[in-house]
């Protein structure tokens, strides 16, 4: 009966306590009060590392004595019964310990000693349970039952504790389709969620680009770094290729040994590849692109670290996650395209009403030239006025087009790494007059090198600087580079000591064509909102009106 009540009281505890630690705590206590134990370890297998790490036991002196430490994976190294266990993925019972050659002493009073595999539902072995006695010949084969019993209790447990970690995962990727605005961002938070996720060595993301039907990499966490958008595969080229074609998963240990390998672009060399994994990104039947996975192979032949199946299907839901957000994001660019669109429509009607009344200015201008040349008594004044109104009426169709020019191509962005701290210095020494009675203050802080359209970039500091200083007669204009709270993206901010903005009109400042200057087309802050938007970056206004305007800009890095 005080068995059944001990088995009842660790049941009813794991169940309503999910947390990990604290379900192997309380089994380690367990197993001490049911066997009678000195000593109780529960050692975790680390890939990683290939070997065993004690993470949780009981017994007086348990935690200084084997807390934490690390013991061989091994058959060969008679360095104690647990590694052998683990590495077997048999049980032992020993009634002498001292008597056993693969012994390794650990509490110097130990006499018998059982050691337990606890292996998942692949047949792999993930931790060891190894209770001790200081009595000879103390354990029975109840007392094995009983350790096995708790073992697949363990079990449980660590399955429990990677289901958890699983979902989380997918909801992380979820959260991350509610907050990412751009690809880049999405591929890069995808990455992060499988690597936490199913301890791989490397991941690589390949999308589908439509204008070549080549899978082309757009984010890895391995060697292939410096080659993220240059490197690509055809339809059928390899297994990331036959991925593509078929949109069927991938799931081999020996890649080498098939014949669709192709060793094309591999993150880790061809001999040390244990197991390989690809998964297609699907959105209903059109293949988006394809993730890919590798584990290394361990240095020893004891550790298995390859791919299950279950690895696969957690995989094939952060594709379909993944699908959802890549739809997401292409229908929001589509229509903030069609706004453009619009946009560019009533763009080329004001900027045809504005360049034909510049074009017609010029008519006249040519017709009165032409009646100075026929005229023997024109003078050199009159010829040098009709120049000053020919050369300002070109002038202001240039700036037309130019305006015209940026406004189109404003999200049209090439990214390079970029140090965004000189950047926005520079821009600010080199826009800012020389003789003004506003001051210039930066603050510029030690920034880490982005990817960002650099020329871009500039332009829309330089038109946030420029704009500040048309509404501010004098005082101060401060510019700063920061790195944001969450140190994912650089801040700069324009503050300027003018008027400020209105609070209703805040919202309606970085719409095309809206301005408060007397003279330009309104498409300056146009501009750097699609700049910023190209980057996946957000800009807004948040100074108070009356006490000068302060206008802020997050570039991702």
């Amino acid at each position: 009966m005080v068995a059944l009540s001990e088995w009842t009281q660790l049941l009813t505890k794991i169940s309503r306590d999910l947390s990990v630690d604290h379900a192997l705590d309380a089994i380690a206590l367990a197993a001490k009060r049911l066997t009678g134990s000195a000593h109780v370890l529960i050692a975790i297998v680390e890939d990683e590392v290939s070997d065993l790490v004690v993470r949780h036991g009981a017994g007086d002196g348990w935690e200084s004595v084997a807390k934490f430490r690390h013991l061989p994976l091994d058959i060969q190294s008679k360095e104690g019964l647990v590694g052998w266990v683990a590495a077997t993925g048999t049980s032992v019972v020993s009634g002498s310990v001292r008597d056993d050659p693969a012994y390794r002493a650990l509490f110097s009073s130990t006499q018998s000693e059982i050691a337990v595999p606890i292996k998942d539902r692949f047949d792999r072995i993930r931790a060891v349970l190894n209770v001790s006695s200081d009595q000879a010949n103390a354990y029975s084969e109840t007392h094995h039952e009983t350790v096995t019993g708790l073992a697949s209790l363990i079990d449980l447990v660590l399955e429990r504790h990677e289901s958890t970690k699983r979902e989380e995962a997918l909801i992380q990727i979820g959260s991350a389709l509610d907050t990412v605005t751009s690809e880049d961002l999405l591929v890069e938070s995808v990455i992060g969620v499988a690597q936490n996720t199913l301890r791989l060595h490397t991941c690589s993301i390949f999308i589908m680009d439509p204008k070549t039907d080549s899978a082309v990499l757009r984010g890895t966490i391995g060697r292939l770094k410096d080659q993220i958008g240059l490197l690509s595969y055809e339809r059928g080229e390899g297994f990331t290729g036959w991925v593509c074609q078929h949109g069927q998963p991938i799931l081999l240990d020996e890649p080498q040994l098939d014949p669709r390998w192709r060793g094309k672009y591999i993150e880790i060399p061809n001999e040390n590849i244990a197991s390989f994994l690809a998964v297609p990104i699907l959105w209903r039947d059109e293949i988006l692109g394809v993730i890919r996975v590798l584990r290394r192979r361990s240095e020893n032949p004891f550790s298995d670290n390859r791919f299950t199946i279950q690895d696969q299907r957690v995989l094939q839901a952060i594709a379909e996650q993944m699908a959802s957000g890549l739809q997401n994001i292409r229908q929001i660019d589509h229509i903030v395209q069609s706004e453009r669109m619009i946009a560019w429509g009533e763009l080329s009607a004001k900027s045809s009403h504005m360049i034909g009344n510049r074009v017609f200015a010029l008519k006249g201008d040519v017709n009165e030239l032409g009646f100075l040349i026929a005229d023997d008594k024109t003078s050199l004044q009159d010829l040098r006025t009709l120049h000053e109104s020919l050369r300002a009426n070109l002038t202001r169709i240039e700036e037309i087009l130019h305006d015209f020019r940026d406004f189109v191509t404003a999200t049209k962005i090439e990214k390079a790494p970029t140090d965004v701290g000189a950047l926005v210095r520079e821009t600010a020494e080199e826009v800012f007059p020389k003789r003004s009675l506003v001051s210039l203050r930066l603050e510029i802080a030690d920034l880490p090198v982005a990817n960002v359209d650099g020329r871009r970039l500039r332009r829309a500091v330089s038109e946030l600087i420029e704009n500040g200083l048309h509404h501010t007669e004098s005082g101060e204009m401060v510019v700063r580079a920061l790195l944001s709270a969450d140190e994912r993206r650089v801040r700069i901010e324009v503050e300027d000591s003018g008027p400020g903005v209105p609070d209703d009109v805040k919202s309606l400042i970085f719409q095309p064509f809206y301005s408060g200057r007397v003279k330009g087309m309104g498409l300056g802050l146009g501009i750097v909102k699609g700049i910023v938007d190209a980057h996946g970056g957000d800009v807004f206004e948040n100074g108070v009106f009356g006490e000068g305007a302060r206008f802020v800009l997050h570039v991702p890095l």
